[in-house]
């Protein structure tokens, strides 16, 4: 592979550029007019295929690092994610971009699978060595698969178009372990508070005033809640997400997990008084049984908790909807969960390869990219060049999704067990709640199955 520093190279294309014009000027009449009349005729996609590609030049060959100069010969990169939702199609068009327009003849091959299948399928296959040549997951995964099966890529930060400086304070950190780097930012993302302004209105309720406490958020449900019209105020999923029990103790001041001493905390007074609030909000009857996304984009939920890869669909579904951060209980501090999410090499891929896959991560990392998946997806921007747009500064959904990472925390980051802990352990404590068992009780007997979990590992 060679490598050479960029402002070696920015000359060469410089003498490229200028030779080109010498050509083009020696030309004759005829010819001429047949490459006005083949320019004139391009189509807007080819057009903007080559702004696209001049602009990642422009990025690429700019600041100190060697220049990737491409594979050897046109290479395959195979690419697992879970981005199942309407994410997924944004990130498909993305990829399907980046393949038409990268100078290097990569051609990256996605798989888009439900995250569980992803998690059952990605070790086995490491082990197997049918491994996808990169991925994406959580960066609270690293420290679960560590270094034997995942590669160290500090090394990405060496080429130019790399550079560390435009990143947000704090998001490089997510992705180390033991002082390297496992995983390069793909994504950064909380949860949040959608409420449907239409609703709003009919019930009585001010559309544009969400409300500011999870005591004022109940009186709302229950406003909002008309089971005779199959009309609920606020969506509860009681099964297979951690959202509901995790956003109902934290705005009562605590959490079911200490992150500084790595122990359970579920049956605190915090915890209790929290999912005692929200099992009799359950009970009054201000949510629906079965929750899915087409459920809650129908216009008959009034609010619910989720991720701003929920803004998409809500667009796309016509709504008029509002985003604002989770509400605190009186007296109680905002608190939020955020989940970065990065880009990662299994130990299997080949070195060729893993530079590849270094190309379309520059590409994904670029101020255009960002703004993009920013704006169409609702996700707050990593990159200082993307939240300083002038377009996505001004984006009011956007700005709310922003204000929430200046409190979030990562969830299970020194452990890696987390997700046996959610699977095995809060899932089904949160169910039994749900199905109305005694809270205090309830909170005990999983805080002892959790501590006697933690202590045999």
């Amino acid at each position: 592979m060679i490598m050479r520093k960029s402002r070696m190279l920015t000359a060469v294309l410089m003498s490229m550029v200028l030779t080109s014009g010498l050509l083009t000027g020696c030309g004759t009449a005829e010819e001429e007019k047949d490459t006005g009349e083949k320019a004139a005729a391009e189509d807007e996609g080819t057009v903007e295929t080559e702004k696209t590609e001049a602009n990642r030049e422009a990025a690429w060959n700019t600041g100190e690092g060697s220049v990737y100069e491409g594979p050897e010969k046109d290479v395959k990169l195979t690419f697992w994610n879970g981005f199942t939702g309407t994410d997924g199609a944004v990130l498909t068009e993305i990829v399907n971009n980046y393949n038409k327009t990268n100078q290097f003849g990569i051609t990256i091959e996605m798989d888009i699978m439900p995250w569980d299948t992803f998690y059952e399928k990605l070790p086995t296959a490491i082990a197997t060595k049918t491994a996808p040549d990169f991925v994406l997951m959580p960066t609270s995964r690293i420290r679960q698969y560590g270094s034997d099966t995942l590669q160290k890529i500090d090394d990405y930060f060496d080429y130019a178009g790399s550079s560390k400086e435009d990143y947000i304070d704090g998001i490089l950190d997510t992705c180390m372990m033991d002082g390297s780097c496992y995983s390069i930012p793909m994504q950064i993302v909380s949860h949040y508070l959608f409420w449907d302004k239409d609703m709003f209105e009919k019930a009585g309720l001010d559309p544009d005033s969400p409300p500011e406490t999870m005591e004022e958020l109940k009186e709302y449900a229950l406003k909002l809640t008309d089971k005779s019209k199959n009309q609920y105020g606020f969506a509860m999923a009681t099964s297979g997400t951690n959202l509901l029990y995790s956003y109902m103790m934290m705005a009562f001041g605590d959490s079911f997990w200490d992150e500084e001493k790595n122990k359970p905390t579920l049956d605190t007074e915090d915890n209790i008084k929290a999912m005692t609030f929200a099992q009799e909000l359950y009970e009054d009857g201000v949510s629906p049984a079965d929750i899915d996304d087409t459920v809650l984009q129908s216009g008959q939920v009034g609010m619910f908790i989720n991720g701003s890869w929920m803004i998409n669909g809500m667009r796309n579904a016509g709504r008029n909807f509002g985003v604002t951060s989770v509400p605190a209980a009186k007296g109680e501090e905002q608190k939020a969960i955020s989940v970065p999410v990065g880009f990662m090499i299994p130990s299997t891929t080949t070195e060729e390869k893993k530079l590849a896959a270094y190309d379309f991560m520059r590409y994904w990392n670029s101020t255009e990219i960002g703004r993009k998946w920013a704006q169409e997806n609702g996700c707050p921007p990593y990159l200082k060049s993307v939240a300083e747009d002038p377009e996505v500064s001004s984006d009011q959904i956007l700005n709310a999704t922003i204000s929430v990472l200046n409190y979030a925390q990562p969830q299970y980051r020194n452990v890696t067990y987390g997700a046996t802990i959610t699977n095995d352990y809060m899932y089904p404590c949160a169910e039994e709640i749900f199905a109305g068992s005694d809270v205090k009780k309830t909170l005990q007997k999983y805080q002892e199955k959790i501590e006697e979990f933690v202590a045999q590992q």
